[in-house]
């Protein structure tokens, strides 16, 4: 039986990657490499035996499992997830949401309703949208795309570090999740020990893809060592519960979508 994996395919997910290609052999896993937003349908779908999913997409599941040490997070600054405008936040009226993660959205949402204390409209967009991030419009943009493009703003919020600032505690973007009952605790403790094996070797995955991802090779060394916490601690825990509560408080958006 081969194991299926859902993974981001984003550069911080390459020392999980690396290290189940370290610890299994091609005939025990195939790796999936998706959008944040696709890893959990693939879970839910059963396409995916282990996904790592985005916390905002928990409470879609009646039932699940997560893997107890290993998590995408950030103790402050993650330099991946922000907030773009070209106008501080106090002068904003209009946020575009990123398609591709709900766990960000969220936590915008909960910053300018907690820590900015503004109220906004909101849109979502079909199509790149970046020539939109202008006057009174700010954009969350995420992952890859927004280590790159982050010097085109004047304004850059990371959302990672004004969680730290709003709560004093560590951020949870992803966690890995399976089907309750689903694994045998010899297969948790093997996946285990190839995540401990990725995390441990971090400057080498860095070294390894940074070339592939267009990213520069220093950058690379200090996102995956530095500013990606994969520890999945006791303050990341107690991280992930008061964010779903806050997540659940939200209202319901009904977004209007643009091309």
């Amino acid at each position: 039986m081969i194991l299926d994996i859902a993974l981001v395919s984003y550069i911080n997910t390459r020392p999980f990657m690396d290290g189940f290609e370290h610890v299994f052999s091609k005939e025990e896993v195939n790796l999936n490499l998706l959008a944040p937003a696709k890893c959990s349908v693939h879970l839910q779908n059963g396409q995916s035996d282990l996904a790592l999913i985005p916390v905002g997409a928990i409470p879609d599941f009646k039932q699940i499992c997560l893997m107890p040490n290993y998590c995408i997070g950030a103790n402050g600054p993650v330099e991946s997830v922000y907030v773009f405008s070209q106008r501080p936040i106090e002068e904003i009226d209009t946020l575009i949401l990123d398609r591709h993660s709900r766990s960000s959205n969220g936590l915008a949402r909960i910053l300018l309703k907690h820590h900015w204390k503004r109220e906004l409209n909101f849109l979502s967009p079909n199509e790149k949208y970046f020539h939109l991030i202008e006057d009174r419009t700010a954009a969350v943009v995420i992952g890859d795309k927004a280590i790159k493009i982050r010097a085109n703003y004047a304004y850059a919020y990371d959302l990672s570090a004004e969680w730290k600032k709003l709560t004093g505690l560590p951020f949870v973007f992803a966690v890995w999740a399976y089907h309750t009952g689903s694994f045998e605790q010899r297969l948790i403790h093997k996946l285990d020990h190839a995540m401990e094996w990725g995390v441990n070797q971090a400057l080498e995955s860095a070294e390894k893809w940074a070339k592939h991802f267009n990213i520069p090779l220093d950058f690379a060394r200090k996102y995956l060592k530095s500013c990606i916490d994969f520890r999945f601690d006791a303050s990341k825990h107690r991280a992930l519960v008061l964010y779903l509560e806050e997540l659940e408080a939200l209202p319901v958006l009904n977004v209007p979508t643009f091309v």
